[in-house]
């Protein structure tokens, strides 16, 4: 079972309940306060659900139409009203520089939405979206004369005397009463901040509409399956020329909802540009009111009858982005509001009619295919919908749980992978990519909300893709500056866009053309792939990747007592040479220095397996490059390199680069080898594969390939057969990596991570048989259920890295810094050493924002002088870097209870328990119950298990004894180790929250030490019958 699986609060041990499926786990097993927990637990989640569900598709639950597969899941008529709010944008950004601006702008939204929702329900209306600040309401055609609660009496439109308008009149009539209602209510909604009001412009249309849902991709986090919903139909087109032309304040209608109602209200201004749209300007009074109708659209209202009971809690899961699912069934959906970085893909799309027979079942394929780019990247597909603008995407990367420090770059990654989807299916798409701070939470109110995403971040993305080509992407320039250097960016022409007075720089994004060359060039030199790929959590911006690459190398090979390189060294039969690094070295120069052997018994002597193991940063990639090196230069057995990630989809550049690479050493063997690729192979391949060149060279070219894996698999034997063709002719060390990056869950790369495992165990095999080929796998973890591992781990060559200790942390230091080691000072030491965990890239960053923020002063070859207190640095800001940055995605990828949890542990200095974290989040004195404070348990547990804190001894003078008779059995403590982690993790903590906590734990440490002795004493007490004073000076004066 796994933890998605479970229960609410229910706790799952995997190495007991390894087998058990959620099958197993039924009610007639659960005791009845466990029953009664869960019902109250699952009928808050219910009601707090139920409002991000519009009323239609629940309907379409109860009338059959709501299964998975079903694409249209209602069809009906009715009034479509659009309602677009002005000065949402002017209010984000004023509150966006506010430290509690996401909750300033949280109660803005809560104060505007709840009466306009209100008013929406009172008059039957369903919102079916909101479109950042707009909505799209749908007020269905219903005849109330045939249901079941129609009384004869009151007609349906609520005016005595007055003839049935007919199911769509009257629903047309309900919009309008409802619009002019609103306006009334809420024209120059005042906010409070800064004199800014709100106020409403709206559109009204009728007609035939369709309700689709469509999507049902899984996205990473959850297992899940995501669906939108979408409106459409012709009062959609109707509504996009109506809206633009009602000014603030004004409603207003189609030629076809005119027509139904224009003897029920009165004309307002009329409209030169197009006179066959009406603006709105009352009810006529004389027949209509929009009390009565509001009454009588009330009194036959059967929508309730409707709903989702608890049995259909599951359902509701699809249409709820997951994150925010898990805070409303933590009771903590009001925490899911805040401004945060994001990064916004805003998509136009054309040329597909989803009302035709066929628009359905291509709206399904374009969203199940943006949906799979977009969760490739771990990014969020916010919304799908039709309105004024037409078919409209909105993509978001950096929404909790998928953060990362590199969320531009994976934006305008997945826009140009978009691209390709909407030019296969000849769709017209334009894309707009900006990053910036903005209002990420819920808009709406209690009864009827969306998780969404608001901002001048947002607005500009709309106003990019407006101005971009068809098929064509552009960025602003803050996504330009923060993206990796995998993507050159074009500078455009200024452009003018709307709210904005100044022109605003606009940028072409393309893929950067990566080196052709790899493994032995031309010149004789190693051409390393994680020079031109991100594969050592580097962001390619090195205007010299060669020698920052091999500065890293003597930096960290350089530590002869590290353990990683004693065994290198050991393999390799002599200690890391700096000189072997050079710029200058050649592989097989004319005048070379005697062949040296390796070991006897070393894996680059007669053949082996290396696997090395570790996070990104430990030096997988230092140790791979000095190894290469080494055996090139000392032992001439030629590299070839075959690598993957950490991108999404990479999987065809291993063969690439495994083909490109064994063809460049086999130049070295006959230089008349042609210096084209697909000519060399032509040559070299083996005529049972001549039949596959054509497809080789698709391959190499790096052009979109129709199957992908059969294309793989004649490469796979390609490859092995033009290995085996060098035993003969020269040693070859194959390398191989798999680079998951900043990507944070393993389904993301499930598919990739298989072909990389197939091609390293058909190639162990070969390694296996012939010992003049030697393999280095590079993993951040190992699969030992692989043979190859399996083996390595036998003949002890497999690797696993971990951070330096203080001595070679000191010693990477001064090799950094190009300073003896006496000269790093004291205090430095202490910090890197607290905060870096020991990794090395971590330590370079480190020493990298202390030169740059001028707090750390370097005299080469000489001395290090620090300015300022280290103290005082905020570490926290380095968001930027792989170690703020990836240390913020793991908390954010946390659960809202394991969140919790850890922030609270961020406020004790010292070792802490369950109890101390229970009496701020879960507290006995609060009525919580036990099952409560088993979801805290098993939060903890988790948070152990991944490494965020460490259980710890008993401190010697505890408050409470480890076997005392509490809650929670045998106490048990923890501490959070890691500096780096406390400080991330309490910088996301406000300090009336710290001193919150602390004070919480304090007073119940207090009652649980001294409150058992003093109710004893009370019993005592209690226990002697004991007369009052008073009473018994009375008693005294009554008696004679």
């Amino acid at each position: 079972m796994s933890a998605d699986d479970a229960l609410p609060g229910q706790i799952i041990d995997e190495t007991i309940m390894q087998n058990e499926t959620l099958a197993n786990v039924t009610l007639d097993k659960l005791d009845d306060s466990v029953k009664n927990w869960l019902n109250d637990q699952n009928t808050q989640t219910l009601n707090g659900a139920l409002a991000f569900v519009p009323f239609i598709l629940q309907q379409a639950f109860f009338e059959g139409n709501l299964d998975e597969k079903q694409i249209v899941i209602h069809k009906g008529s009715g009034g479509v009203v659009f309602s677009d709010a002005s000065g949402f944008t002017a209010l984000t950004e004023k509150l966006a520089k506010k430290s509690n601006g996401a909750e300033l702008l949280s109660q803005c939204l809560t104060a505007f939405f709840t009466p306009l929702i209100d008013l929406i329900n009172a008059y039957r209306g369903d919102t079916i979206k909101f479109s950042g600040d707009a909505l799209t309401i749908y007020f269905p055609s219903v005849d109330d004369t045939k249901t079941s609660s129609f009384n004869g009496i009151v007609p349906p439109h609520g005016s005595f005397g007055l003839a049935d308008l007919g199911p769509m009149a009257t629903a047309v009539l309900r919009a309008s009463a409802c619009c002019i209602e609103i306006h009334k209510r809420l024209h120059m909604f005042e906010t409070g901040v800064d004199d800014v009001r709100l106020c409403l412009h709206i559109g009204v249309g009728c007609g035939e509409i369709s309700i689709l849902q469509v999507g049902g991709i899984v996205p990473p986090e959850t297992h899940i399956p995501r669906i939108e919903y979408l409106i459409s139909g012709a009062p959609l087109e109707q509504i996009s020329i109506a809206e633009p032309l009602a000014k603030n304040g004004e409603t207003c209608l189609s030629p076809q909802a005119w027509e139904l109602v224009k003897d029920c209200v009165i004309e307002g201004r009329p409209l030169e540009d197009r006179m066959d749209f009406h603006l709105l300007l009352r009810m006529d009074e004389s027949k209509y009111t929009f009390p009565t109708i509001k009454y009588a659209t009330q009194l036959y209202d059967t929508r309730v009858e409707n709903c989702f009971k608890l049995d259909q809690l599951n359902i509701t899961r699809r249409y709820i982005p997951s994150a925010v699912f898990k805070q409303i069934e933590c009771g903590t959906l009001q925490y899911v509001n805040e401004m945060r970085n994001i990064s916004v893909i805003f998509i136009n799309g054309s040329g597909l009619d989803v009302m035709s027979s066929t628009g359905p079942a291509q709206a399904q394929e374009l969203m199940s295919s943006v949906q799979k780019v977009c969760y490739a990247h771990e990014g969020t597909l916010n919304k799908f919908l039709i309105d004024d603008k037409g078919m409209l995407f909105l993509l978001v990367f950096g929404l909790p749980p998928l953060v990362h420090p590199d969320d531009p770059a994976r934006a305008v990654l997945a826009s140009m992978e978009l691209v390709q989807v909407f030019k296969r299916m000849d769709l017209i798409g334009r894309f707009g990519v900006t990053t910036g701070r903005s209002y990420c939470g819920v808009c709406g109110s209690a009864k009827r909300m969306e998780y969404t995403v608001l901002g001048d971040c947002v607005n500009l993305s709309a106003r990019l893709m407006a101005n971009a080509p068809p098929l064509g992407v552009l960025t602003d320039e803050e996504t330009s500056k923060h993206s990796t250097g995998e993507i050159d960016f074009k500078p455009l022409a200024p452009i003018k866009v709307k709210g904005k007075t100044n022109p605003i720089s606009i940028f072409q994004p393309t893929l950067r053309e990566g080196a052709v060359a790899v493994g032995i060039t031309a010149d004789r030199k190693i051409r390393f792939p994680w020079y031109d790929n991100l594969l050592d959590g580097s962001t390619l911006n090195s205007r010299d990747a060669m020698a920052t690459a091999k500065g890293k190398v003597q930096s960290l090979c350089s530590i002869q007592k590290w353990p990683p390189n004693m065994k290198v060294a050991e393999m390799l039969g002599s200690p890391f040479s700096k000189a072997l690094h050079s710029p200058d070295q050649v592989v097989g120069a004319s005048t070379p220095t005697p062949r040296m052997k390796a070991p006897a018994n070393s894996p680059f002597a007669e053949g082996g397996l290396v696997v090395i193991e570790g996070a990104t940063g430990l030096g997988k990639i230092e140790l791979a490059e000095h190894i290469a090196t080494h055996c090139a230069l000392q032992f001439q057995t030629m590299p070839v390199f075959g690598t993957m990630g950490p991108r999404p989809g990479e999987s065809t550049r291993m063969a690439v680069e495994l083909l490109r690479s064994l063809v460049a050493v086999y130049r070295t063997q006959n230089p008349a080898t042609p210096a084209d690729d697909v000519q060399a192979l032509a040559k070299l391949i083996p005529s049972q594969y001549a039949g596959s060149l054509d497809m080789l060279k698709i391959l190499l070219s790096n052009r979109t390939l129709e199957d992908t894996a059969a294309v793989l698999e004649v490469a796979l034997k390609v490859i092995i057969s033009l290995l085996a063709g060098l035993k003969n002719k020269s040693g070859t060390l194959v390398v191989l990596q798999f680079e998951q990056g900043t990507s944070l869950f393993e389904k993301t790369a499930k598919d990739d991570l298989a072909i990389f495992w197939r091609f390293t165990s058909e190639l162990s095999i070969l390694i296996a048989k012939e010992r003049s080929i030697s393999g280095l796998v590079l993993v951040r973890e190992a699969r030992y259920d692989q043979q190859c591992v399996k083996d390595a781990a036998a003949a002890g060559t497999l690797l696993t890295l971990k951070g330096l200790n203080e001595e070679h942390i000191l010693e990477y230091m001064a090799n950094y810094l190009g300073i003896p080691e006496e000269a790093v000072p004291p205090p430095l030491r202490r910090f890197v050493s607290q905060v870096t965990m020991g990794n090395p890239l971590y330590i370079r960053e480190t020493l990298d924002q202390l030169s740059e923020e001028n707090v750390l002063k370097v005299k080469a070859g000489t001395s290090a002088t620090l300015i300022g207190a280290l103290e005082k640095i905020d570490i926290s800001a380095w968001n930027h870097t792989a170690m703020v940055g990836g240390t913020v995605c793991n908390i954010e990828s946390l659960d809202p209870i394991e969140m919790a949890a850890l922030k609270m542990s961020t406020c004790f200095e010292g070792p802490f328990t369950l109890p101390d974290l229970a009496a701020s989040n879960c507290s006995q004195w609060g009525g919580s119950t036990h099952f409560d404070l088993l979801r805290l348990f098993r939060a903890t547990r988790k948070l152990v298990s991944r490494g965020f804190i460490d259980k710890v001894p008993p401190p010697r003078e505890s408050p409470r004894s480890a076997g005392s008779d509490n809650n929670f059995g045998d106490t048990e403590y923890f501490f959070m180790q890691s500096a780096l982690i406390r400080t991330v993790g309490a910088s996301m903590v406000l300090e009336a929250q710290r001193k919150s906590v602390k004070r919480n734990a304090l007073i119940d440490r207090v009652l649980k030490q001294d409150l058992p002795e003093r109710m004893t004493e009370l019993a005592a007490k209690k226990s002697v019958q004991h007369i009052p004073w008073y009473y018994e000076r009375a008693l005294r004066r009554m008696l004679p």
